[in-house]
């Protein structure tokens, strides 16, 4: 699919509708994680990029359809809560990655929230648990923006440099990816050294 949209693009020059296409990506790419929007919305960019938009606008774009698909997802978690999330939900998302955004939900709160969308596989469940939880919009949708927009300022780079290059914008986001989960499996290590050291002290 992504491959027919790239050649529809190169026969194509950008055109007004750039705009309301790379906020449409990035809201189903946040409502709907299966769809390969961050890939997509690096191609678009650079797409866009040739027709003359700004960096800063396409991310202005990306941050608006998260924002947008978050508050739905939030408002999805508060209203029919737990029993849409051990309905629905769990019949189609697999249970351990439902749990594992409950219990990241549940101890770091709006931490977490600030870093979901780099966090691989649950980032959209996160914004979901949150609201489940009972925690207020005011308090998640701070830590949620922030998260946004710093996701979708490199994602925009990235396009912005790559351009309109399918084989470069997956390369770019398996890298991103790995270094994610790099820094991830670091903090933890980090986290857990100073927990035995706290420990050793006190006891």
């Amino acid at each position: 699919m992504i491959e027919n949209l790239i050649e529809y693009l190169s026969a194509n020059s950008p055109g007004t509708w750039a705009v309301p296409l790379l906020v449409l990506i990035a809201f189903a790419e946040t409502l709907f994680p299966p769809i390969p929007g961050d890939v997509l919305f690096i191609v678009m960019t650079g797409w866009a990029r040739a027709g003359g938009l700004h960096p800063a606008a396409a991310a202005a774009c990306g941050f608006a359809g998260c924002m947008l698909a978050s508050c739905i997802l939030f408002y999805i978690g508060h209203r029919p809560g737990r029993q849409f999330i051990e309905g629905w939900l769990q019949e189609r998302v697999d249970p351990s990655r439902v749990d594992r955004a409950r219990e990241l939900v549940s101890k770091h709160g709006p931490l977490v929230l600030a870093l979901s969308r780099f966090v691989p596989g649950i980032r959209s469940l996160l914004v979901l648990m949150a609201g489940s939880s009972g925690m207020r919009f005011a308090v998640a949708a701070v830590p949620v923006a922030f998260s946004a927009a710093a996701w979708y300022t490199i994602l925009s780079a990235a396009g912005s440099v790559l351009g309109r290059s399918l084989d470069s914008a997956r390369g770019f986001m398996d890298g991103l990816e790995l270094l994610i989960w790099v820094v991830l499996g670091g903090a933890v290590l980090f986290f857990l050294a100073w927990w035995l050291v706290t420990a050793r002290r006190r006891g």
